[in-house]
């Protein structure tokens, strides 16, 4: 998935001086990694405070607050597992190996069932079990010839945000995994080139998806509770 894995997949050059390069390239990239998205996360952070303090009341703030830091932070250190070079652990194991967390369907379905277990814990908390069931009939048009109508809509709408998350974080790292195996079939200079562009590109995208995710359960949940 990147110079690194390309290198080691298609070339075996795994002798002493190769794993003492392995470990040099993945302590610098680690050091440029956090060295880069340090004011990226610390952005991360503070827009999520002041977004939950515009959007939620002050009595639920505080587990939201550290709810999304919680799930950010773990999102973020599952995406960090892509800096690793796979194809040494697969040779180290013999057998394919996916040691990307974020790009298994299981997990992210798993991260988003989590979370949309806690958005309806709080809506409900918040505006109690039966208006929170009126307003799968009562909404978005404000008909009683329509409850019926609104109830289609806001079902659908309900399950498929769950979906919609977890789809969203695996099609994106799962997408650029696919890139990355393109490129390594390529020739030895383009492979390099591209790596290089790609790789950068991706790799500040890691941190990008644990924000969206975070970002769209605190609009979630806001909706919920507005309704």
């Amino acid at each position: 998935m990147d110079i690194l894995k390309n290198i080691c997949l298609n070339y075996n050059l795994l002798d002493l001086f190769n794993i003492k390069l392995t470990i040099i390239i993945l302590l610098v990239k680690f050091f440029l990694y956090f060295f880069l998205i340090k004011k990226e996360i610390n952005f991360c952070h503070f827009f999520f405070y002041n977004f939950i303090k515009k959007t939620i009341d002050k009595k639920n703030r505080k587990i939201i607050f550290f709810f999304s830091i919680i799930i950010f932070n773990l999102i973020l250190f599952y995406n960090i597992f892509d800096l690793f070079p796979i194809s040494i652990f697969e040779k180290i194991f013999n057998q394919k190996i996916n040691i990307v967390p974020t790009s298994d369907i299981n997990i992210t379905f798993s991260l988003s069932i989590i979370s949309f277990i806690i958005i309806n814990y709080i809506a409900i908390k918040k505006i109690k079990i039966k208006k929170f069931i009126l307003n799968f009939f009562l909404y978005p048009i404000k008909n009683k010839y329509m409850i019926f109508f609104n109830f289609i809509i806001e079902f659908i709408s309900f399950l498929m945000k769950p979906i919609s998350l977890s789809l969203r974080l695996f099609g994106n790292i799962f997408s650029s995994d696919i890139i990355f195996n393109l490129i390594n079939n390529m020739n030895l200079f383009s492979n390099i080139t591209l790596n290089l562009i790609w790789g950068i590109f991706h790799y500040l995208i890691l941190p990008l998806q644990s924000f969206i995710f975070i970002t769209l359960i605190i609009i979630y949940l806001s909706q919920t509770i507005k309704h």
